[in-house]
């Protein structure tokens, strides 16, 4: 299972392939970002 979380309604769940919030039911749903990959975001942006 991957954890994802919704664009629009920040809804935080495990699927799959999702194809909509279980929440809200949008589309728009990205795969959730883990530690490492926060940090790296970080130090670009503070580059």
């Amino acid at each position: 299972m991957v954890k994802y979380v919704c664009v629009n309604c920040n809804y935080r769940f495990e699927a799959k392939e999702p194809l909509e919030c279980p929440y809200c039911g949008n589309e728009k749903i990205e795969k959730e970002k883990n530690a490492s990959e926060l940090l790296e975001e970080i130090e670009r942006y503070l580059k």
